[in-house]
């Protein structure tokens, strides 16, 4: 217990470099609902993980896009859907277009790892129905980039609440 006390205690005067003092001071975001479409479940799980560490419990998590229907028809509205575009045997827009018809997410983050273009397209096809795109992460997914995707929905809520409020 001695050492561990002394190690813990001479651990909070390291100076750890700038990436990792960053990823000790994620915002908190407030309470959202965040479905997660991802057909790798270790890809699933790292994502799953990160929206944790950003205190992000409501999480539903998805490996096909029936499981995806299934959660979205129990559980209602989705704040932000993380949608991967390609998955074994089916594709992702097809459930972005049945969101957006649907009015089953308020605003979507395209996951993929295909080429600029493809993605591209997808963020217009799936604005053009009407849903609102934060912006896409390529793969492997970073922890920063995703908070700033996550920002985006916080400040444009904080903004929409602000506006109610007047």
């Amino acid at each position: 217990g001695i050492i561990l006390c002394w190690f813990s205690l001479n651990l909070s005067r390291v100076i750890f470099p700038r990436q990792v003092r960053v990823m000790f001071q994620r915002p908190v975001m407030r309470s959202l609902k965040v479905l997660i479409l991802e057909d790798n479940p270790f890809q699933l799980m790292v994502l799953h993980q990160m929206l944790n560490a950003f205190h992000i419990f409501d999480v539903l998590a998805a490996e096909d896009i029936e499981s995806a229907r299934c959660s979205i028809a129990k559980r209602g509205i989705i704040d932000v859907a993380i949608c991967d575009l390609y998955l074994d045997g089916a594709s992702g827009v097809e459930l972005i277009r049945e969101m957006a018809i649907n009015h089953e997410a308020r605003a979507l983050i395209i996951l993929s790892c295909a080429a600029p273009e493809v993605m591209a397209r997808a963020v217009h096809a799936a604005r053009e129905e009407g849903l609102r795109v934060l912006g896409c992460l390529s793969k492997p997914v970073t922890v920063s980039h995703l908070g700033r995707l996550l920002a985006l929905y916080e400040q444009s809520g904080s903004a929409e609440e602000a506006e109610r409020q007047n």
